[in-house]
């Protein structure tokens, strides 16, 4: 399952993928809370995919319904308007420039 890269067929005619980042994403459902996912940043939503123990979950984020988002280092620290999503154990993807291409979209 490849999480980190999204077909271009699945994006909009008027959507450009810009960068993306791959970890440990903490998100409670039915009782688990950590999951591999990744969130693709494109020039219009953020893409979060997740492996939810081997059932591929996918979400499609307005750059509207982010808050805030931060990077102390080691992880990523989402905030949404349905809460906090973080991001830990990142094992691929520009973490700063990730963090920069969304703290610039959010900012618009």
């Amino acid at each position: 399952m490849i999480l980190d890269n999204v077909n271009p067929n699945d994006l909009f005619p008027t959507e450009n993928k810009g960068p993306s980042v791959l970890g440990t994403i903490e998100y409670s459902v039915q009782g688990a809370t950590e999951f591999e996912g990744a969130f693709i940043a494109t020039n219009e939503r953020i893409i979060m995919n997740v492996d939810m123990n081997g059932e591929f979950y996918y979400r499609s984020i307005a750059y509207n319904e982010v808050e805030k988002i931060e990077y102390d280092g080691e992880s990523i620290n989402f905030t949404f308007n349905i809460g906090p999503i973080p991001m830990k154990n990142i094992q691929k993807g520009d973490v700063e420039a990730f963090v920069q291409y969304v703290s610039d979209k959010i900012d618009q």
